[in-house]
């Protein structure tokens, strides 16, 4: 059994709309595939039509021969390198690699291809002349190919005539050399003559310079030994130092002195001074003045003030305190006239300083200016010897180095013409053919504006594709009957509640098979023993009578029009379980008709008596008749035939529906082409052969997609119903 579209859970499909930045259609692979396989015919045609161009195109050309040569060209070594550089030949990358491109631009310039038409006698020859410029032409034939990653190019000439091609190629490569070996020749002779005339100019400089220094030396009186310093700096360097010690000194006398002044204004001791404290007499002194101090305390415990003992020991102690005070001035004095004699030595070896300096400043110019000169001498000297040198190697180094330009291989006679390359411009002309069909197909099938399959109903509909019905030949056909089985399947679980439910069904535009879907679905309903009626509310073009074989009179207008009750207008059919209520009289304005209240009672009374109510309209682009009939119904259900129908029109027709109707439960696609775009492989053909002999199963498969020659198909697979099923 095939299988059945995802169906919606609460009986109709919700107004789904498109995200926004969601394409319509994602790329499907098998669809294209489908699409060129089904046009294999017309890619064939155009592959076979571009390969007979590419094979007539290579026939008429004139076939073109071209020589090849090989040269090495490598960069030389300047001649002014050292011998062991010449030797060596050692580069620089980027020097290299531009001296490689100048020679690629020499070997195609115009000077090189003038020398080779002059040679050759080229612009004598007709077809030169015809040209105008020989040497333009000339080198319109010429192609330079360099090797990757090495220093070998490929001269390549193209003629007509293999022999032109081989001379030419051969002779522009000796020219080539010529000329290469003409410009070291000129390079070499330059940088010799220029190193000859520099050091003849450079020999008299160095000689003028070495003059000078001599005279220089003699004229100045200056004693200064080779790697060492004059006497005036040391002799400055060393009164220098004697000036700060006695700066030092006299620093420290001071603070002495005034440490003395000190002591005497606040009337203490001067034993504390360092000078005095650590002079010997004074210190003997003191340790006389103690003991006399000890026996004084002694004799005045004994004997009163003046006690002749007591009196001669206190003038002994006065005796030595004069002595101790005269030996302090005394020290006092020596460091005064030590002070005064710094003074003096600081003064003297300052103006000793000064003097030397001046002389220091006079020297330092004299050998500042004998320097300069040495340095210029040197420097003449030096700069000649390098002159001679490089002169002695530029001419040992241009006699080693070797040629950098080398022919590797001469051009020979081409046997096989370059042009036109016959295969492969049969495989270009066939590929070419093969894709301009390709495209052909494809962009036919972009510009094609119609619903092609259930995939675009999905994507660009927003639709659920309840069934899909093949095209068929008789009204038995085993894949249309299943298909129609789907259809029903659907609608069951569409259904909401268990009383009579009313189904419309409709399309976008006339002729997609909306009746003929309606009474495939009312005889699939009613042989599963379900009360079916059809009812044709197409009041501008009634036809459902005439499929079922009943008159259009009396009919559902006359329900509406003069007293009469429904249940009488309807009638019965020759399938059982179905019946019908034809239109009637057609009315002038239908839509009145469809909008009176009557209409809602007539599908109230229906409800109670039949299970399902089928209910056949105008198409939805047409008139407005179905979107009045879309408010009535449980169900709406939209027909749309495949490749009919501009998509546009079709998705005017369902937004009108929403605008009117939540209730859209989803399509059916209508004269499906199951052997086109997978549909056989996908869904069709599985099943139909049970309980049936082998034999007879692939009789209904073979009857898919092909018409009888007796039986009549219409593009909407509306058939005849003369027989039941």
């Amino acid at each position: 059994m095939s299988t059945t579209p995802p169906l919606p859970r609460h009986g109709y499909a919700d107004p789904a709309p498109p995200e926004a930045g969601v394409p319509e259609r994602d790329f499907d692979v098998r669809y294209y595939t489908d699409l060129l396989w089904h046009r294999r015919i017309l890619l064939a045609a155009t592959a076979i039509g571009g390969l007979a161009l590419g094979i007539l195109a290579g026939e008429l050309q004139t076939p073109r021969y071209q020589a090849r040569t090989s040269l090495q060209v490598r960069p030389p070594n300047p001649t002014s390198l050292a011998v062991t550089d010449a030797l060596v030949q050692t580069g620089n990358p980027i020097r290299d690699r531009q001296f490689f491109n100048t020679q690629l631009n020499v070997l195609r310039s115009r000077s090189i291809a003038e020398r080779v038409v002059e040679r050759l006698k080229l612009e004598d020859r007709a077809d030169f002349k015809e040209y105008g410029d020989a040497t333009a032409f000339f080198l319109t034939h010429l192609s330079i190919q360099p090797v990757p990653d090495t220093y070998v190019v490929e001269v390549r000439l193209t003629s007509h005539n293999p022999q032109d091609a081989a001379l030419w190629a051969n002779t522009l490569t000796d020219i080539y050399m010529d000329y290469s070996i003409e410009g070291r020749v000129q390079a070499a002779e330059r940088a010799y003559q220029w190193v000859t005339e520099r050091l003849a100019v450079t020999q008299n400089e160095m000689e003028e310079a070495q003059d000078k220094l001599l005279k220089s030396y003699q004229g100045q009186d200056l004693y200064v030994p080779e790697g060492s310093v004059s006497a005036i700096t040391t002799s400055i360097t060393t009164l220098n130092e004697d000036h700060i010690r006695a700066q030092a000194r006299r620093i420290e006398l001071e603070a002495e002195l005034g440490e003395f002044r000190s002591m005497r204004n606040r009337g203490r001791s001067p034993d504390t001074i360092p000078q005095v404290g650590e002079d010997e007499t004074v210190s003997q002194i003191n340790g006389r003045i103690q003991s006399l101090t000890l026996e004084l305390t002694q004799l005045r415990e004994k004997y009163k003030a003046g006690h002749p003992e007591v009196q001669k020991v206190q003038a002994q102690l006065e005796q030595l305190e004069n002595d101790k005070e005269a030996r302090v001035s005394q020290i006092e004095e020596s460091l005064r006239a030590e002070y005064r004699q710094l003074r003096r030595r600081e003064a003297e070896l300052k103006a000793a300083i000064e003097g030397h300096k001046t002389r220091a400043a006079e020297q330092s110019r004299k050998l500042t200016e004998l320097e300069s000169l040495k340095k210029q001498a040197d420097a003449a000297g030096g700069l000649y010897g390098v002159l001679l040198q490089k002169l002695n190697e530029t001419n040992i180094a241009a006699s080693i180095q070797d040629d950098n330009v080398r022919l590797l291989d001469r051009a020979v006679v081409p046997t096989s013409p370059v042009w036109p390359r016959k295969r492969q411009l049969a495989l270009v002309s066939l590929l070419a053919g093969l894709l301009l069909g390709a495209g052909w197909v494809l962009l036919r099938d972009a510009l094609d504006n119609k619903i092609k399959d259930a995939d675009d109903v999905e994507r660009r509909l927003h639709l659920e594709v309840l069934a899909a019905i093949p095209k068929y030949a008789r009204e038995d056909d085993e894949l249309a009957k299943e298909a129609y089985q789907n259809l029903r399947t659907a609608l069951l679980f569409s259904r909401r509640k268990d009383r009579g439910h009313v189904v419309l069904v409709t399309g976008a535009a006339p002729g997609e098979g909306k009746t003929t879907t309606l009474l495939q679905l009312g005889r699939r309903l009613a042989d599963a023993q379900e009360r079916t009626v059809v009812v044709d509310c197409d009041l501008r073009k009634a036809n459902l009578h005439t499929r079922l074989n009943v008159s259009r009179e009396p009919g559902f207008t006359d329900y509406f029009l003069r007293p009469v009750e429904l249940m009488t207008l309807v009638r019965s059919t020759r399938f059982a379980n179905l019946s019908i209520i034809p239109a009637g009289a057609l009315p002038p304005n239908p839509p009145a008709l469809i909008a009176r209240e009557e209409f809602e009672t007539a599908l109230e009374q229906l409800r109670q008596s039949f299970q399902w109510i089928l209910i056949d309209s105008p198409p939805v682009a047409a008139v407005t008749d179905a979107l009045l009939l879309a408010r009535q119904a449980d169900s709406t259900v939209l027909v749309v035939q495949q490749n009919r129908v501009d998509r546009a029109v079709v998705k005017r027709a369902v937004a009108s529906l929403r605008k009117v109707t939540p209730r859209v439960v989803g399509a059916v696609l209508n004269a499906v082409d199951i052997k086109s775009k997978g549909y056989y492989g996908y869904g069709y053909g599985y099943g139909y052969a049970y309980g049936k002999s082998k034999s007879s199963a692939p009789r209904g498969r073979r009857m898919v997609g092909h018409r009888s020659r007796k039986a009549r198909v219409t593009p909407t697979a509306e058939v005849s119903d003369a027989s039941p099923s």
